[in-house]
């Protein structure tokens, strides 16, 4: 038996995802959740092509959690139990896979079953836009919960760390306009950048491209929550040529380290550059108004975020950052960021800092 969770922003293009399997595993059973307005899940549940329910359902708080808790988790298991099918998992779009595995992963231990694979669905062509996208997913039409503030940047990121695998499909825009959108089709410009970008946004992930054989990555529950914990930096091995990641694209990640605490106001004055055309930026700060502090920097397009993470316990304190862009310029970053290291006579000096940042209010 195979079990896959098929994550993505958008209902269209996990549909396709779960039929492209399903060329694969003609029996499987699939199952798919959608959250509707009102707050209302629709469920579906097939064998192959022939629907074996379709039910929808009232709950009484239309949140994510609970759609996830009352209704997906419930139809997951007791799919498994009926039988030793292959299963794939549709999960509601833009609802977190790790939010579901929480609640699931403990019902498959005492099972005995294992996650073979959480794929992400995604559009690339449609990829930087999303990451650019400064609405709410609830104002872009992309979850029906009013209250969901996410951007699409920021489902993105999280969902690219936690996965192992990403099929790379057609959008609906592609599907809908044709001949008119050239470049999002699969080998047209807009596809090939936004493979380009997946590629520095998930270094890890073994990518699936149209018509390519399905050959998916081992879900690793450890290394998928270690990579997607705030502040992870996670790039392209060493062993990856410039001259090679030049000619696949624009985009590159730069990572930047600082030897010494950050002066919390030149930090704040320099995160603005260090930011600026960065699709995605994360990593530690080491600030020294509060050194005991480990601080976690989070940046998806627009959006730019600190983030207090307790004390550095057995870690070494450190600021260490990773900057994925299609314009850095490496030797001026991290002179930027060096200029905002302490002085010696700071150091020495132990001045009573103005809080710049405003760590207080994130304790």
């Amino acid at each position: 038996m195979t079990l896959i969770l098929v994550t993505s922003l958008e209902a269209h293009v996990r549909d396709k995802a779960l039929d492209a399997l399903l060329v694969t595993s003609p029996e499987a059973i699939v199952v798919r959740h959608d959250l509707l307005e009102g707050e209302r899940v629709l469920r579906r549940v097939s064998r192959g092509a022939a629907e074996e329910d379709r039910t929808e359902i009232a709950l009484e708080h239309g949140c994510l959690t609970c759609s996830v808790r009352l209704d997906v988790v419930p139809t997951v298991t007791r799919v498994l139990d009926a039988a030793p099918s292959d299963v794939f998992v549709g999960l509601p779009p833009s609802v977190n896979a790790d939010m579901v595995l929480e609640i699931l992963g403990p019902l498959l231990a005492v099972r005995g079953i294992n996650i073979d694979s959480v794929s992400l669905a995604l559009d690339p062509a449609a990829l930087e836009d999303q990451m650019w996208d400064t609405r709410t997913l609830w104002q872009a039409g992309l979850s029906s919960v009013q209250d969901d503030d996410r951007t699409a940047g920021e489902f993105l990121v999280k969902e690219i760390a936690f996965a192992d695998t990403a099929l790379l499909l057609e959008g609906l825009f592609a599907h809908l306009f044709e001949a008119e959108a050239p470049g999002c089709q699969s080998g047209g410009d807009l596809f090939h950048r936004g493979a380009q970008l997946l590629g520095e946004l998930g270094p890890h992930l073994a990518v699936i491209h149209p018509d390519e054989k399905l050959a998916f990555k081992v879900h690793e529950p450890g290394a998928a929550c270690r990579r997607s914990t705030p502040g992870n930096v996670h790039v392209r091995s060493a062993g990856t040529s410039k001259e090679k990641m030049a000619k696949d694209g624009p985009f590159t990640t730069i990572e930047l380290r600082a030897e010494r605490p950050l002066h919390p106001g030149r930090l704040k004055d320099a995160l603005g550059w260090l930011a600026a055309g960065c699709v995605w930026l994360r990593g530690t700060l080491w600030i020294g108004n509060s050194p005991e502090t480990k601080v976690v920097l989070g940046g998806a397009g627009p959006f730019v975020w600190i983030e207090n993470q307790g004390t550095w316990g057995a870690e070494t304190a450190r600021t260490h950052m990773a900057l994925t862009s299609d314009s850095n310029d490496a030797i001026e970053l991290a002179a930027l960021l060096h200029s905002c290291e302490l002085t010696d006579a700071e150091i020495l000096g132990s001045p009573d800092f103005e809080d710049a940042l405003r760590l207080t209010d994130l304790a």
